[in-house]
């Protein structure tokens, strides 16, 4: 007997919740293909709309970040409205899914609170109305972005955070934090630190040389 994979596994909860999605294994990818029909409701079951869309999830499923595309061609193709012209969608900002990759994710309750939400909040916009959590920024300003509202962080600050974090030496819980509040780092940043340390090296180390270079503009 074929021993199923995690993937699978998650699968059937996937099928339970969102009955109009199947998948299939691409060996051309090296990924699953969840594809099929997405509808979309408001919070008291009022149909909305429903997306065509596919789903492509790395073979390093749950430690993986899947790649959504809208088939079905219902939303601008437009870097304002978070989707590219080959339907790639973008619903998070990037740091944000390499801490829920590095985490593992679920794939059912993924779908439910990322690329769900996604679409409710595209249809909200269409409608003329603003995202319910608001928008997040593009780019370099998406990166600011998200030190700023996740972490409480100006960009200087967060220069002198990614900069502590690439030292050889650990910074103990009773130094004082590197955002230069003046407390120990346990009463401050430790959280938003240990955060952005699963980031990874790479990550920490573009963002701090993107910073460098737009503070030195400033």
């Amino acid at each position: 007997m074929k021993i199923k994979s995690v993937f699978e596994r998650d699968f059937r909860e996937v099928e339970e919740r969102f009955p109009k999605l199947g998948y299939v294994w691409s060996e051309k990818f090296k990924a699953w293909l969840v594809t099929g029909s997405l509808d979309i409701c408001d919070e008291d079951g009022v149909y909305w709309e429903t997306f065509e869309l596919i789903i492509l999830v790395p073979r390093a499923y749950p430690y993986c970040i899947p790649l959504l595309f809208e088939t079905s061609k219902i939303l601008p193709r437009d870097i304002d409205w978070h989707i590219s012209k080959g339907g790639v969608c973008c619903y998070d900002i990037e740091h944000n899914l390499l801490v829920l990759s590095r985490k593992g994710i679920f794939l059912a309750d993924f779908i439910a609170a990322k690329i769900y939400s996604y679409f409710a909040n595209q249809l909200i916009k269409l409608g003329g109305g603003d995202y319910v959590a608001g928008e997040y920024a593009h780019h370099f300003e998406g990166v600011v972005q998200y030190y700023q509202e996740m972490h409480g962080l100006s960009m200087q600050e967060t220069i002198r955070v990614l900069q502590t974090l690439l030292q050889p030496s650990k910074l103990g819980r009773n130094g004082l934090c590197p955002c230069g509040s003046g407390r120990k780092l346990k009463k401050c940043h430790a959280a938003a630190m240990e955060e952005i340390k699963s980031l990874g090296i790479t990550k920490i180390e573009e963002d701090l040389s993107n910073l460098l270079a737009r503070a030195a503009t400033i």
